[in-house]
């Protein structure tokens, strides 16, 4: 299983704090009708947000899902659940 990548100013590919620019510059184009500039402060704010995203998730992991329902309908008590997140995220 991949881990879950917040990302950093220096390793922004594949992270969570990309894809949350990506959309941000999609809903700026549709909201105002103009691109928005490339912004290095943009991608410091980006990734302190989605680290700080997985950071909480991570640190309140087993309160995020405390059942499981299958495909047979039958229900699952959830014990622990562990987030693949780097330390480092």
């Amino acid at each position: 299983m991949a881990q879950l990548k917040g990302g950093t100013y220096d390793d922004f590919t594949d992270s969570m704090a990309k894809a949350i620019e990506d959309e941000f510059l999609k809903e700026w184009q549709a909201a105002k009708g103009e691109s928005l500039l490339e912004s290095d402060d943009r991608r410091i704010f980006m990734a302190a947000i989605a680290t700080g995203i997985l950071n909480y998730l991570k640190a309140h992991q087993d309160e995020i899902i405390k059942t499981i329902t299958l495909e047979s309908s039958t229900v699952q008590n959830v014990t622990a659940l562990e987030l693949n997140i780097p330390e480092s995220s």
